[in-house]
């Protein structure tokens, strides 16, 4: 169970704060518990049972960030070579799942190379590959952001300072 005011990254949504634990003011309820949480990137108001199946965890601390940075050039990504759009999809959506920094890691670097190549080959990356590349980051990026205490759009830069020395 979280409390309030702690920071739990939720399903695939990024990164919430737990306002309150408790029954809320609205109809419907019932008797339940239920966390009221706000998206840390975004507005309104989500009210989750405590007893959900969604995925939820609390977020990294600043030294598992950093560790997690450090580790990104030996980070493997996969060698996904299926054309199929559907069999892509769930391949992104298991990486994705797993809540796991360092597979969304891999995937990252997996879609780059496939976009580097297909620049060398002047193509584009396909929608399918942007789109999940973009919630990868946004997810990845969200979470470090928080851990770290800087502006989630300083991320990219803070990484490559790092990894470069």
């Amino acid at each position: 169970m979280f409390d309030a005011g702690e920071l739990v990254v939720y399903g695939c949504s990024g990164v919430y704060r737990v306002e309150s634990v408790g029954k809320p003011d609205i109809s419907g309820c019932g008797d339940k518990d239920y966390y009221t949480m706000t998206p840390v990137f975004g507005t309104g108001t989500s009210y989750v049972p405590v007893d959900t199946t969604v995925f939820m965890r609390k977020v990294m601390s600043a030294d598992e960030a950093d560790r997690l940075i450090e580790s990104i050039p030996q980070i493997t990504q996969t060698q996904f070579c299926e054309r199929n759009p559907k069999a892509i999809k769930e391949h992104y959506l298991s990486a994705l799942k797993s809540h796991d920094c360092t597979v969304l890691v891999a995937m990252i670097k997996e879609i780059y190379l496939k976009g580097e190549k297909a620049k060398s080959s002047n193509k584009k990356l396909s929608r399918i590959d942007q789109q999940y590349m973009t919630q990868a980051e946004d997810l990845l990026y969200g979470e470090l952001a928080v851990a770290l205490g800087i502006p989630k759009e300083d991320i990219p830069h803070y990484i490559k300072k790092k990894i470069e020395g």
